[in-house]
């Protein structure tokens, strides 16, 4: 028994030279672990492109598949998984066409135009301020100087004698990304075609490594919550930033204003960050419309800007967002500036979902620790309630999923509680005339 006790006591000792040891190495090797673990994005970037696409995909795909479920041909009612697979891999293909033939193109003239605008760009901005009276603030602070040696270095270092091998590098990388991303397409045509099996496999899996049913609940809330985040911002804030670049675009062209393309690309593209996103992308389009048009144009491009961005913010995004985030704008503003201090452009983008979904864990952390203690059996089982199923919440919907969110099926969940599907498939991929009807809640 002494013995037992003592190996007991030096097992935490030993676990903790261990983890110090490893750590100590991989600081050793720091340079080599980051270049392997690079390397290792760079393999499953095709997989982690499809969880995207599927994502992005999934409203439309949901759309077919309910419209073909409801038609009354037998053919396509029950193949309606199928066939709503279909319309979408045919409507990548035109958008992917269209995208390569005719946007491309005008990106990469408007692209270089700008570049070989800018030293214009800078004597106008130059002459406007020699017009200005000398005790005048940008004359005082020397502003002008300042952006003009700034822009200056920054054009020297881009365009050198190694601009060619850069160019001949990041054509390479592109193409390699291109093919990463139609990788990523195809893949995410197989995961919304398999997404009950998927679902299946991976409820089996919780159920074979927690054991325990409260911890299972509790893993399942926090994917929940995982999943909700990313349903909304690459979905929902997907299809509105698609609108934000269409109604954008739109107005600049109206107005004729040079780069309309680019411009309405940067308005879609930052639109992806809440709250400061849209701000900055009207005052990016409006000091690039002043310096190409000057004020009165950049006037008539800034009132219509604010209206759509007003009613997109009020009216449209809501109604695509069903469910509400309820993302401080403190939190946005930190998540964002760590985000582009250690990560640049990238980081931006990305800290914002990574931030919500640590607050939306640590939220559901605290509500579970503040309940009082319940027993396996009492937990959940509350005023009849089948367990693990909240008050108010219609049976057989997951926990914390909005109507019309990606989640696990209906039938998935049936399987956890050790039901099955009629044909011993889990989903409705088409194999029964109510294909479509229980997909509400389905991936």
């Amino acid at each position: 028994m002494k013995t037992s006790l003592e190996k007991s006591k030096w097992l935490p000792v030993f676990i903790l030279a261990v983890v110090l040891m490893i750590l100590y190495n991989l600081l050793g090797n720091l340079s080599r672990v980051t270049s392997e673990i690079t390397r290792f994005l760079g393999v499953i970037s095709p997989l982690f492109y499809g969880v995207l696409f599927s994502y992005f995909l999934f409203l439309p795909h949901q759309f077919f598949e309910r419209l073909f479920g409801k038609i009354k041909v037998r053919l396509f009612s029950k193949r309606a998984r199928l066939f709503s697979t279909l319309v979408v891999f045919l409507l990548l293909v035109l958008i992917v066409v269209f995208a390569i033939s005719v946007i491309l193109p005008i990106l990469f003239t408007s692209i270089v135009d700008l570049v070989n605008g800018v030293p214009g760009y800078l004597r106008l901005v130059t002459d406007f301020v020699d017009d200005l009276p000398d005790d005048s603030v940008w004359n005082t602070l020397n502003i002008v100087e300042t952006v003009t040696d700034s822009v200056g270095d920054m054009v020297n270092r881009v365009f050198n004698a190694a601009l060619i091998e850069r160019l001949a590098v990041g054509v390479i990388n592109f193409a390699g990304e291109l093919l990463s991303l139609l990788m990523g397409m195809v893949i995410s045509l197989y995961m919304l075609l398999e997404r009950d099996r998927i679902a299946e496999f991976f409820l089996r899996l919780g159920n074979a490594v927690f054991k325990n049913e409260k911890r299972r609940s509790r893993v399942r809330r926090y994917l929940q919550q995982i999943n909700k985040v990313l349903f909304t911002f690459i979905a929902s804030k997907g299809l509105d930033s698609i609108i934000n670049f269409i109604t954008v675009t739109s107005i600049l062209l109206i107005f004729d204003v040079p780069y309309a393309l680019l411009l309405g690309i940067i308005a879609g593209v930052f639109n992806f960050i809440p709250y400061l996103g849209s701000l900055i992308a009207v005052i990016l389009i409006s000091l690039m419309t002043l310096i190409t048009g000057g004020f009165g144009k950049a006037i008539q491009v800034l009132i219509p800007l604010l209206i759509f961005q007003q009613l997109d913010g009020n009216f449209i995004e809501p109604r695509i967002m069903k469910s509400s985030l309820k993302i401080s704008p403190i939190l946005v503003i930190i998540a964002v500036v760590v985000g582009g201090a250690y990560f640049g452009i990238v980081g931006m983008f990305l800290a914002v979902p990574i931030a919500v979904i640590i607050k939306q864990i640590l939220n559901e952390y605290i509500s579970h620790e503040e309940q009082p203690d319940l027993s396996d059996e009492e937990e959940g089982q509350a005023e009849g309630q089948p367990e693990g199923q909240p008050e108010g919440q219609p049976e057989g919907q997951p926990e914390g999923q909005a109507e019309g969110q990606p989640g696990l099926s209906v039938q998935a969940e049936k399987l956890q509680q050790g039901g099955r599907a009629d044909d011993g498939r889990v989903g409705v991929g088409g194999d029964g005339p109510s294909a479509g009807k229980d997909d509400d809640n389905e991936y």
